[in-house]
């Protein structure tokens, strides 16, 4: 890189270890941006790999003036070679990528830096979209805010963010380069608490996140509850320094404690642990319950935050061990039948106590999440079914999308229902469209529009009648 180039838009930072069957994609989404070549470049730090990613790396570099390497030992962690990158770039913004990620489209670093010299934002959010068996919800995308709500903000806490080179110098915020878990939410929460604006842009697929299942991603690793929890304090540590409003920052730390620190109360991770790793898991969560979890901060909670909690401070492991395990009821779905408007699901539970009080189905219209329909199973001799009302399953002027979920019972979190494995649907008619589907993601949903009129409704009713005489 030459002192006296004038300095590029934007530098993108990778880096890069082992990343030899990606870099190609990932290089080639970069090369396709639709910012000019001299307006951008791409610092790859090769962290010590030990396959062919460096070699790959410098032939790209010697085709293309814009692409820089570095080449480094292996440092074991990805902060240290982010911030050797960082340290190396010239432009106005940096952008952190991933070698096994791609840019979602041609404009997505044009669009992203475009949206930041308008706003005069310090660090911009771009929707990013999973790809692969990769789960990354999208709920936050829904609308661009020019000034984010800063505890949607805390929900991404990965590093593919457009940043103001400026801002985090003058801040110095770099990434911890010892090995800990969540280092990029350390750096992510010290940024977005100085940014003088941090900012959501949706409406564009700016990068796609990848699953590639024979990548060795430090994610799949097993995390020492002691360095798990830790990086969580300090992150809830520079929320209670940093963040101005308190009520803001009660729930900034009520969303990372519940997703991170709580974390293990879901998908049978306790069952699946032996107890040595459960007591750590205890003993830590305790740690951070009488550090941060103050009075005022339990009352912000979700009675499921608080059920959680609560068997935290009581501190019996086989409690906590119940909890996990009444969570996992899951329902089968099998058809579904629909008679005076009436649409009722039948199936099969799984995982659940026999002789109990049966689970609830919740019903939560997709964009109106803060409202629910719940309705108990019934037992029937071939399983379990419910009866979901017509009120439920409301038509408006535009298709509404309701999702299912099952609720285990009081102060246990809601779970997808899921539909049957091939693609699924199936449609009732009355004054109603009722669409019974199956998500790409493999859930059971509905779409509700308005159905046949009246008139038309008891032209039906007669032909039945005739074809039946």
């Amino acid at each position: 890189m030459k002192n006296n180039e004038p300095s590029p838009r934007v530098s993108v930072v990778a880096p890069v270890y082992n990343a030899a069957p990606f870099l190609d994609a990932f290089v080639k989404s970069f090369l396709t941006q639709t910012l000019p070549s001299g307006t951008i470049e791409l610092i790859a730090v090769d962290d010590g790999s030990l396959d062919s990613s460096g070699e790959i790396l410098d032939e790209y570099a010697r085709q293309h003036e814009n692409i820089h390497v570095i080449h480094q030992e292996n440092a074991g962690w990805p902060g240290k070679p982010r911030n050797v990158g960082l340290a190396a770039a010239r432009g106005t913004y940096v952008f952190f990528a991933d070698p096994d990620d791609e840019f979602g489209g041609p404009e997505a670093l044009e669009r992203l830096a475009d949206f930041a010299d308008e706003h005069d934002s310090d660090v911009v959010i771009p929707k990013m979209v999973p790809k692969g068996n990769r789960l990354y919800a999208q709920w936050r995308y829904k609308t661009t805010q020019i000034d984010a709500d800063l505890v949607t903000a805390f929900t991404t806490l990965t590093p593919q963010k457009l940043f103001r080179r400026e801002f985090l110098a003058e801040n110095g915020i770099r990434f911890p380069e010892e090995k800990v878990r969540l280092e990029d939410g350390q750096f992510l929460s010290e940024a977005y608490l100085k940014a003088r604006r941090v900012s959501i842009l949706t409406g564009y697929n700016f990068y796609f996140i990848i699953d590639h299942p024979q990548q060795d991603h430090l994610s799949r690793k097993v995390p020492d509850p002691s360095n798990y929890i830790g990086s969580v304090a300090v992150m809830s540590e520079n929320v209670e320094k940093l963040c101005a409003d308190a009520d803001t920052g009660d729930r900034i730390i009520n969303e990372i404690y519940f997703r991170k620190v709580l974390s293990n109360f879901t998908n049978s991770r306790l069952a699946n642990h032996p107890l040595e790793r459960r007591l750590r898991w205890l003993e830590n969560q305790q740690k951070f319950v009488e550090r941060f979890i103050t009075d005022d901060r339990y009352s912000k909670m979700t009675d499921v935050a608080q059920r959680r909690t609560d068997l935290v401070r009581a501190g019996d492991p086989g409690a906590i061990l119940a909890y996990a395990k009444e969570g996992q009821v899951d329902f089968q779905f099998e058809e579904a039948t629909s008679v005076g408007g009436v649409l009722t699901l039948y199936g099969t539970l799984t995982g659940w106590p026999d002789g109990d009080d049966l689970p609830q189905l919740v019903i939560v219209e997709r964009d109106v999440p803060t409202e629910s329909t719940r309705v108990h199973f019934v037992a029937t001799a071939q399983g379990v079914k419910v009866d979901i009302p017509k009120t439920a399953l409301r038509a408006k002027a535009s298709t509404r999308y309701y999702d299912f979920f099952v609720r285990p019972g009081e102060g246990q979190q809601d779970r997808r229902v899921k539909g049957p494995k091939k693609q699924f649907r199936q449609i009732f008619t009355d004054d109603r469209q009722v669409e019974i589907y199956t998500t790409k993601r493999g859930n059971l949903s509905a779409a509700v529009t308005k159905g046949l009129s009246a008139a038309d409704r008891m032209k039906r009713r007669v032909k039945r009648v005739l074809k039946l005489n």
